[in-house]
């Protein structure tokens, strides 16, 4: 025997009316205890209360445990399959898209020229200003580099590249600047040729260390949005923090921020393996970073015109805006689970014939 359409909608509305005034309700009875279905009533129960709370996966595991002990039982059948049309697979994409390899992608492979072009670029130019090129020599070694770097980029990618590959290719050629110049900074360097061979080097090399992991790993882009705003908030809120300090040590400054800045890096990175992260909430999450570093610079700024104040504000308002937004965008990658959704079934009657079973959530 199946539960019939017109009982299941009427559980339904039930289900509705309970959801919305937490009133408690309890499941269609079983058999009495004459039955041998009797000694799935706890899971049977359990099951019942847990599809009352939206817990479907819970609910499912219980009705297949009552089906195990009671494959004839009358009711959970159909609220298995009522359970199952309700999880998805529609419910697990949002989660999926998130976890699993991600598809090589146009957009993707575009910005990987794009940037690669530019690095191109950037290494003929100073690598000109090094042996002192004039203008034509200067444009045709720009010219030079670029067509390298976007030869390369699209010659190794014949098969495209994922945004997170891209992403973290791309960003090994940035922070390879970043790093540069603090390496600067801390080798005390004077010479000028020394100082930019530096720079080309870090570049190279970390876009290098990009490419690496971009085959190892594969990352998604969301990932390396985490990691990298990891980084960059790690050494932005510190360097507001120092420069209230007033030392006037450069060394000393780049030498905490490059510090700083690694744990950063590596500390997101490790965090990004086991929290699935999209890049549009990390985007979400720079903004409230953005947001409380303004608000807390002009909460102190109507208080005092001094600078070091101000500064103390902004990294602060910086972290409460981080933190916050981080946790008003906890279900931002989440499916929807507060949309309506409706379901059908089609399920056998026994000697009644074939029918349609109707489920919905509201």
């Amino acid at each position: 025997m199946t539960l019939p359409l017109a009982s299941l909608l009427s559980l339904l509305a039930t289900v509705a009316v309970a959801q919305e005034s937490d009133a408690p309700m309890s499941a269609p009875p079983l058999p009495s205890a004459s039955d041998p279905c009797s000694s799935a009533e706890e899971d049977y129960t359990s099951a019942f209360n847990a599809l009352l709370k939206g817990r479907d996966e819970e609910a499912l595991g219980a009705l297949e445990r009552v089906l195990a002990t009671c494959p004839t039982h009358p009711y959970a059948g159909e609220f298995a399959r009522f359970a199952r049309s309700r999880l998805g697979p529609g419910a697990e994409l949002a989660e999926a898209a998130l976890t699993s390899g991600e598809k090589p992608t146009g957009f993707a492979r575009g910005g990987l020229v794009v940037w690669q072009t530019m690095h191109g670029a950037s290494q003929g130019i100073l690598l000109c200003v090094i042996a002192d090129c004039d203008a034509r020599g200067g444009l045709g070694a720009a010219l030079l580099g670029a067509g390298v770097g976007a030869t390369a980029s699209l010659l190794l990618t014949p098969n495209g590249v994922t945004p997170g590959q891209s992403a973290v290719i791309n960003s090994g050629t940035t922070w390879g600047v970043w790093y540069g110049i603090t390496a600067i900074s801390l080798l005390d360097m004077n010479d000028s040729d020394a100082e930019i061979g530096t720079v080309m080097f870090s570049m190279a090399s970390l876009t290098g260390a990009g490419v690496a992991l971009a085959m190892l790993t594969s990352p998604t882009a969301g990932q390396v949005s985490l990691t990298n705003s990891g980084g960059l908030w790690a050494g932005g809120v510190m360097a507001l923090f120092l420069a209230t300090a007033d030392s006037g040590d450069m060394k000393t400054f780049f030498a905490i921020e490059s510090a700083v800045t690694s744990v950063g890096l590596l500390s997101f990175a490790l965090l990004s393996q086991s929290v699935p992260i999209s890049r549009g909430r990390v985007l979400l999450i720079d903004s409230g970073g953005i947001l409380g570093g303004l608000l807390g610079a002009a909460a102190v700024a109507l208080v005092t015109e001094d600078g070091d104040p101000i500064l103390f504000g902004a990294g602060v308002g910086a972290l409460a805006g981080l933190g916050f937004t981080t946790w008003l965008t906890r279900d931002f990658d989440a499916p929807d689970s507060a949309a309506p959704q409706v379901s059908f079934a089609p399920t056998l009657m026994g000697r009644e014939g074939a029918g349609l079973v109707l489920g919905g959530r509201f």
